[in-house]
């Protein structure tokens, strides 16, 4: 038998830790003198000691480590145990990496001079959501009115239930920059679907991530707000995963100052 300061050299556990244990039920005396109150354990909790100390570095709780030694009582079983552990340890630092990569990014650029901060860039996730879009080619950016007031005339007669918050959102498909002749797709969140007619097209968005800038003023901003958003995305790690788009909290349908816009613009990213 070992007295508590013997087997607390032993196992590199201090005798508070072990008295801890004891008063927890994790790790208890093999025989307390009722005389004395002197605690003694055996050799043969040595391991069992050296298992806890084991698994408290790795970062497991006590209360934790408690329901192993009960429930895993076999080397495969501990083995599977750990494994899983590791993967959920490996999520963590990755996301762990992600965020200081985050902050990494955001203290490089915050002497810049660009009047689009980029620690305002974060990352959304969209939920799944139904929407009713309407697609097609206008000759210029500013003829995209003309598809928003031929998606409101030919829903106008099917009592639509817009979701709230109900997205006014438009994508722009082409591939490279273009000034004329833009392949575009507008949507509006609807609460359910609905029958397509001859412009309106009902669909489902499956949930996706994207980086998002909400800036505040004239359209004519969006070049910078591309640049700055471009090499986020960059700096962090993802690439673009689909075409860009823009969600107008505040847009000329409802407030005729080009000064008071709020223009959400939005990046699919997916992780390098």
């Amino acid at each position: 038998m070992l007295r508590i300061g013997e087997f607390s050299v032993l196992t590199q556990i201090s005798i508070y830790m072990l008295r801890h244990y004891n008063e927890i039920g994790l790790l208890m005396p093999e025989y307390v003198d009722q005389f004395t109150g002197y605690r003694y354990y055996s050799e043969e909790q040595l391991p069992v000691a050296n298992k806890i100390r084991a698994l408290k570095n790795m970062g497991l709780s006590l209360a934790l480590i408690k329901d192993i030694l009960t429930k895993y009582t076999s080397e495969n079983e501990l083995k599977s145990y750990l494994e899983n552990q590791a993967i959920q340890q490996e999520v963590k630092i990755e996301l762990l990496q992600r965020q200081l990569t985050l902050i990494e990014s955001t203290i490089e650029h915050l002497d810049c001079q660009s009047s689009i901060p980029e620690y305002s860039i974060a990352l959304k996730d969209f939920p799944k959501h139904n929407v009713v879009s309407y697609r097609q080619t206008i000759a210029a950016p500013n003829r995209e009115s003309v598809l928003w007031w031929g998606l409101a005339n030919a829903v106008q007669s099917l009592n639509i239930q817009y979701s709230s918050p109900n997205l006014n959102i438009a994508i722009f498909h082409d591939e490279g920059f273009v000034e004329e002749n833009l392949d575009v797709e507008i949507q509006k969140s609807v609460a359910r679907k609905y029958p397509d007619t001859g412009i309106a097209k009902f669909k489902t968005i499956e949930p996706f991530t994207a980086a998002t800038l909400t800036y505040k003023g004239h359209y004519v901003k969006l070049p910078e707000v591309y640049e700055a958003m471009a090499r986020w995305i960059a700096d962090n790690h993802y690439k673009i995963a689909g075409p860009h788009f823009n969600i107008y909290h505040v847009s000329p349908e409802t407030q005729e100052a080009f000064e008071d816009m709020i223009t959400e613009v939005c990046f699919p990213v997916e992780p390098v």
